[in-house]
């Protein structure tokens, strides 16, 4: 496994697959791609307004870097390649897009996150990205 994508969003669980995902990073000397995706709400009709859109857009990249942050103090020590970074869109789509871009061996990531109605259908995303991908796919609880 020369390529590990853990996808991060501050939840509980995926703190777990971020310390799983380094112990296996240490044994195999990947590098290591730490994703967050921040969920577009345009097009979203329970949202009220293109200003309340562009608010909470703001809202959330500015959370997204500090579940990036937080994710890159725990590789801080990791001796190989550390890439962290965020995107705007559909969460379990841009997994799987970063994957195939990425040629990534494994994808890791919590089994459920938080999000948008604290997900109501909890344990959708990795339900879609295990579905979705012919990588090789942990999910931590």
């Amino acid at each position: 496994m020369k390529k590990i994508l853990i996808a991060v969003d501050g939840s509980e669980n995926s703190k777990k697959a971020l310390l799983k995902a380094k112990e296996i990073a240490q044994l195999k000397s990947s590098d290591v791609y730490i994703l967050t995706v921040i969920e577009n709400l345009k097009g979203n009709p329970y949202t009220v307004s293109q200003d309340y859109q562009n608010e909470t857009t703001k809202t959330n990249i500015q959370r997204g870097e500090e579940i990036l942050e937080e994710a890159k103090e725990i590789f801080k020590d990791y001796p190989g390649k550390v890439e962290a970074d965020y995107r705007v869109g559909d969460v379990a789509d841009k997994i799987i897009e970063i994957a195939e871009e990425k040629e990534i061996d494994l994808i890791v990531m919590g089994r459920r996150g938080l999000g948008t109605l604290s997900r109501a259908f909890l344990g959708s995303i990795s339900n879609k990205v295990l579905n979705n991908v012919t990588n090789s796919v942990l999910i931590v609880k």
